[in-house]
């Protein structure tokens, strides 16, 4: 699939984030184990790796014009595969943070913090939402960001805001949850955990099926631009 070689060379292109990466793993690490007392820190920790996801996965939108512009253009593909390729840049980069929130539950764990099921359910909730942000930046920027004179100001703006809301409203989430559970008005969560569960897995889903949506949306609308 010529898709897939686009994916490589966004890869290429942003192989320098791809060095720092650790870093941010240790800082959710450290936002898990500080954020506020017991699991419910993880969910923290997890939003922050979306946060990190939604501002790294559109990075390839920055490498793309200029001489690099012209070197994707001469490759033997579709508009579709070019499109495709970097919306599937975008879903393998928040699968392999998606893996680095599973590792950071399973280091917590072994530590001695209890990992309840439902807690596992909110995690894949945040992941759905963090595929659902990643496909909307897309969607944006080529429908309305590429090209443009504010292209800069759009960039940053829509790589740093949705996922930097997504984190501190998550911090307050937690604080409130805690406040209920303290006060013991908190309903029991874990007898809710399968719901829990089929929400996440549902969830999950439906942000795929956006991203397919938007990535043949994006693939019509370039097709008659000179520019992907």
């Amino acid at each position: 699939m010529r898709a897939l070689y686009y994916t490589k060379i966004d890869y290429m292109l942003t192989r320098k984030q791809m060095r720092i990466l650790p870093f941010f793993f240790l800082l959710a690490l450290f936002v898990s184990r500080s954020a506020s007392e017991g699991g419910l820190s993880l969910l923290v920790g997890c939003s922050y790796v979306v946060f990190i996801a939604s501002i790294f996965s559109t990075a390839p939108f920055a490498y793309s014009g200029g001489k690099n512009k012209g070197f994707l253009l001469l490759f033997p593909a579709t508009v579709k595969d070019r499109v495709t390729g970097r919306f599937l840049y975008g879903l393998s980069f928040v699968a392999m943070l998606g893996l680095l929130c599973a590792a950071l539950f399973g280091i917590c764990k072994m530590t001695g913090m209890e990992v309840s099921r439902w807690m596992i359910a909110a995690g894949l909730c945040e992941l759905a939402i963090g595929i659902v942000l990643v496909t909307l930046q897309n969607l944006f920027f080529y429908l309305f960001g590429e090209g443009k004179d504010n292209w800069q100001y759009l960039n940053n703006i829509v790589r740093t805001a949705p996922g930097m809301a997504m984190f501190f409203g998550m911090s307050v989430l937690v604080g409130k949850v805690e406040d209920a559970a303290a006060a013991g008005t908190l309903p029991d969560l874990e007898t809710l955990s399968g719901k829990m569960m089929q929400a996440g897995v549902v969830s999950v889903a439906a942000a795929l099926l956006l991203t397919v949506i938007a990535a043949v949306v994006c693939a019509k609308v370039i097709g008659k631009r000179d520019y992907a």
